[in-house]
């Protein structure tokens, strides 16, 4: 009987568990879809090289959907079964909330532990990966977006001319109109030019030879004319493709047992870790969401009302974006310094417990917290406050 029961739940679970971290995935790939679409019609990408980019890019999103969809899953799950009686026929067979909580959490636990590989190992190695693979890409001539006899304005703030071009390593013929100063544009012309690739500090960098820089003074009457023999240009890649941070492995690529390395390091010889902590407080948190939603669905799920599953999703993107509007206050206040990091995530997710477990308290004792109709209640007593005032101020303005 018992195993039976725990299957049973563990069923009614999956299936949403899977189609809202479906749905979701889709959801937030859309954004990237349409980049990665230019990237192979208009820039000549091949299908892999997309695809690619499209896989390291889902180890972050994870990181979200998996804590949501498990709330959605005993949401979804445990509404059902309300609504279908179910619950009540359990009660009635002596088999108590808490008893129904265990497979829940046990769900929990296994998602727990999936988020946290996610996030501690799986989402610092994409983001490697990822900064790699577009850096790969951006060697070739296609992804940068030079081509022979075509102005490219793939970069912001300069466009790029190549006369003729066989390779990324042999241009000839370069013209290039520099904006990215407000103060002075720059005009370079160029006989030959080549591409530079650094695979360690993940920089492009555009190789001159024999050409002229032309440089006009917004606020000069003054024209300025400089050869050289050989010049290097920095080329920005970040917001080229999909790659975000700058150059070089960031702190969002470290792995995190290099970081906590990284972190001893700087306490000893007395550097600030703020930013290096607050990195790492955050993937050891966002995980422990999972258990704080496996907790808190269980008594939002179980409802008297047959509103069946749609209730249930609102419910929990209510409680999802709670969370995380707190989560995002928390990351602000560890990033400004207003707050340790250990309690600036730690403390809201330890108050996010006693309210979940509160929830389980009160439903197992079949207490209603009556919290929905206090809300409904205070928004009508506000709104009508609100019209009375207005009300006076408009008679007092006659």
């Amino acid at each position: 009987m018992v195993k039976t029961l725990d299957r049973y739940i563990y069923r009614e679970m999956t299936a949403p568990f899977i189609l809202t971290t479906a749905v979701l995935l889709f959801v937030m790939l859309l954004q990237r879809l349409f980049k990665l679409t230019e990237l192979i019609v208009a820039k000549g990408a091949s299908l892999l090289a997309t695809v690619k980019l499209l896989l390291y890019v889902i180890p972050n999103f994870l990181v979200i959907t998996l804590p949501m969809s498990l709330l959605v899953a005993a949401l979804t799950a445990f509404a059902r079964m309300s609504s279908d009686s179910e619950v009540t026929a359990m009660k009635a067979s002596c088999i108590s909330l808490y008893r129904l909580t265990r497979p829940v959490f046990i769900y929990s636990v296994v998602v727990f532990v999936a988020t946290a590989v996610t996030s501690l190992i799986l989402v610092p190695a994409a983001n490697t990966s990822l900064k790699a693979h577009v850096f790969n890409m951006l060697k070739q001539s296609a992804m940068v977006g030079i081509e022979p006899g075509i102005f490219s304005s793939t970069f912001n703030g300069m466009v790029i001319y190549v006369d003729k071009m066989s390779s990324p390593d042999s241009m000839e013929g370069v013209f290039i109109s520099d904006e990215r100063s407000a103060k002075e544009h720059y005009t370079i012309v160029a006989k030959r030019g080549k591409l530079i690739a650094d695979p360690q500090s993940l920089k492009v960098t555009l190789a001159l030879e024999d050409g002229t820089i032309h440089t006009l003074p917004s606020n000069a009457k003054t024209y300025n004319l400089m050869g050289f023999t050989a010049a290097r240009l920095y080329l920005d890649i970040n917001n080229t493709l999909a790659g975000k941070g700058g150059p070089g492995k960031s702190f969002e690529d470290t792995e995190s047992s290099e970081l906590l390395q990284q972190i001893r390091k700087a306490r000893n010889e007395g550097q600030p870790t703020l930013a290096m902590e607050t990195e790492l407080h955050k993937r050891l948190s966002i995980p422990f969401a999972c258990l704080i939603f496996g907790l808190i669905g269980v008594p939002l799920g179980i409802r008297r009302s047959r509103s069946g599953k749609s209730a249930g999703i609102a419910i929990a993107l209510l409680v999802f974006l709670a969370y995380y509007i707190v989560l995002g206050g928390s990351t602000n206040l560890a990033e400004t310094g207003t707050w340790p990091p250990l309690l600036a995530f730690w403390i809201p997710n330890f108050i996010m417990v006693l309210i979940a477990w509160l929830f389980v308290m009160k439903k197992g004792h079949e207490v209603n917290l009556r919290i929905w109709d206090s809300i409904v209640h205070y928004y009508y007593r506000t709104k009508e406050r609100l019209l009375k005032k207005i009300s006076r101020r408009n008679a007092l303005g006659r």
